[in-house]
């Protein structure tokens, strides 16, 4: 059933209602207007039969009251009436005649009431009012009735009398009455209808329009269009919504169009382009926070950081690992962790061959097909999401979801994740760009160390965090000869060759060289297990080189000084003084020496 039928119907059912009401009403005062009718009727009679009885009482004519009586029915139209008398007007005047005397229990309970009694008895057919009203004793009448009553007291009932009619007519005429009202009602019901049908008919089927168009709009369609079909009111707001419609989807095509660059990756799909806009926009906004914090960062390791806070609680990505890559040297650094054990099994060298995400610059997920990365075999659902940062640096994501239902849902997050990524991949090139500025501010041009200037920056801030670790001070023996016999540009290739050797025999990426003065080194070594092993070796190594210059070739042997962090003391600076102490010894005592500062102070004591 359709609106407008709903609302015919309610409008029906209210007014058959109304006119069931006004047909009870009426059939009800009818009903109590005939009765009162036929009542008004009974008591004048009764008025006229008591004055009649009375005059014939006082011109001595009383035998001819049965012939009153008679005459009183027939004109009245009543189909019985009779007379009845009290015990005390019988005592004075007898018995009287046969329809004189009383009758049933409503002619007595009239004379005990002193009221009138009314009876209805109503039939399909023959329906009929019986009233009877008690006469009373009074003094007002002339004459005065105690005059010929005198065994009665003023208001006592001297008899009454008892009518019977038949109001089948005026119930007729009432029914009538009434029938006639309710066609008419009836045909005014049907007309009010029609004209309320064809009034409501255009609102009505115009809101069924606008209820469709709504309901597609809900769900992401504006193409719907309302059918105008005429120029009533009613269709102005169709019109209107039309427009509105038209305008939506302009809008949201034009605003889906502009955020497709940010919505390219995304695995989620909305079906309305409403709701797909509110969640771009809500992650742009999450984004230009994240990346306007990021600004104001330190260092690239702090962005790092709040990368993977990002990934971790925004994104509900668990269990995940950072690497940063450096393609010109092909090595990778563990920048974050928290997987149970490392999943990735490629070593930290050479990830271009080993590291297929790398490698193919792409996102690499277990499912696409059975151990499609051969080095993670300890885990059976990975992700790994490789992403460049520059030229220089790439870093790559790796993420061990627990099940399948997890990497579907990891799966889902890799739009946002690069995302994130590319808003903090111009800040990362600026930390990047700085710390490569940074570190050859602090290079010497000539070795490609470490210079005396990284050297403080180093021990004021990163050393603290080494629980032990050696300090190796090392000279070239006899290094001024060099250049007096040879010239600087022969020293110089003495000092590249000794820096070749450090380079060969040390862990650049642990250990640390530093150029201290002109042809004196310093060496940071972590291992305090494997520093004299190092340095031996340094000095071994050193001595097997052979230098040319001129017609002539020469080798060259070097004095080392090594003091121990927290075994020789625990300041960090005397400690690279004490291996400055134990390299003096070490020239002093001959050169071509290694001299450890613990060993000076043994013999000291």
């Amino acid at each position: 059933m359709n609106d407008n039928k709903k609302i015919l119907s309610i409008i029906a059912m209210m007014m058959f209602a109304f006119a069931f009401l006004i047909i009870v009403v009426l059939v009800v005062n009818f009903r109590k207007f005939s009765q009162s009718r036929e009542f008004n009727k009974a008591h004048i009679i009764a008025s006229l039969v008591e004055d009649g009885l009375t005059a014939h009482m006082v011109s001595g004519t009383m035998a001819q009251r049965e012939f009153f009586l008679t005459n009183a029915k027939d004109s009245s139209g009543a189909l019985k009436i009779w007379l009845f008398r009290t015990k005390k007007v019988t005592e004075l005047f007898g018995e009287g005649f046969s329809n004189e005397a009383i009758r049933d229990d409503i002619d007595k309970k009239a004379i005990q009431t002193a009221k009138p009694q009314t009876i209805i008895d109503e039939k399909l057919a023959n329906s009929t009012l019986r009233i009877t009203i008690p006469y009373i004793a009074t003094k007002e009448q002339n004459p005065n009735c105690l005059t010929c009553h005198g065994n009665v007291k003023e208001g006592e009932v001297l008899g009454g009398i008892s009518m019977v009619f038949n109001i089948d007519e005026a119930r007729n005429e009432a029914m009538i009455t009434i029938l006639k009202i309710a066609g008419i009602t009836i045909l005014f019901m049907i007309l009010f209808l029609y004209i309320t049908n064809r009034f409501l008919k255009p609102y009505t089927s115009i809101l069924v329009y606008i209820k469709e168009s709504l309901q597609k709009a809900s769900l992401g369609d504006y193409s719907s269009r309302i059918d105008i079909k005429s120029k009533d009111k009613a269709f102005e707001v169709a019109r209107w919504l039309n427009t509105l419609l038209e305008k939506l989807e302009e809008t949201i095509g034009s605003i889906e169009s502009s955020i497709s660059l940010f919505v390219a990756d995304r695995r989620e799909k909305f079906s309305d382009p409403l709701e797909k806009s509110k969640s771009v926009v809500e992650d742009i906004a999450m984004i230009y926070k994240f990346k306007r914090t990021i600004e104001q960062d330190a260092s690239k390791d702090i962005i790092y950081q709040r990368l993977i806070k990002v990934f971790k609680d925004e994104l509900h990505v668990s269990d995940v690992s950072l690497y940063e890559i450096d393609k010109k040297s092909d090595k990778r650094v563990l920048i974050y962790d928290d997987t149970p054990d490392k999943f990735c099994n490629i070593a930290d060298d050479n990830p271009s061959k080993k590291c297929r995400a790398y490698r193919t610059n792409s996102v690499v997920i277990s499912d696409e097909f059975p151990e499609i990365c051969r080095a993670c075999k300890s885990t059976k659902e990975y992700l790994c999401i490789n992403y460049n940062i520059d030229k220089n640096v790439s870093l790559v994501l790796n993420i061990k979801p627990e099940n399948k239902e997890e990497l579907y849902e990891n799966k889902k997050a890799i739009g946002y994740i690069k995302n994130y990524l590319e808003s903090a991949r111009p800040v990362l090139q600026s930390k990047i760009l700085t710390e490569i500025l940074q570190k050859s501010n602090m290079i010497d041009g000539l070795t490609g160390l470490y210079n005396r200037k990284y050297l403080d920056i180093f021990m004021d801030k990163n050393a603290k965090e080494y629980d032990s670790f050696a300090v190796a001070m090392v000279d070239i023996d006899y290094f001024k000869k060099v250049n007096d016999n040879y010239g600087h540009d022969v020293g110089d290739r003495v000092l590249k060759g000794l820096s070749e050797v450090f380079k060969s025999t040390i862990e650049m990426e642990k250990d640390i060289v530093f150029r201290f003065g002109g042809e004196e080194f310093l060496i940071f070594i972590p291992d305090t297990n494997s520093a004299k092993n190092k340095i031996q070796n340094i000095k071994d190594k050193f001595e097997e080189m052979i230098f040319n210059a001129q017609s002539e070739s020469f080798n060259k042997t070097l004095s080392a000084g090594v003091s121990f962090y927290k075994d020789d003391s625990e300041h960090i600076w005397q400690v690279i003084k004490n291996a400055d102490i134990a390299l003096y010894e070490a020239k002093n005592s001959g050169r071509n020496k290694i001299v450890f500062y613990k060993d000076m102070e043994k013999k000291a004591k």
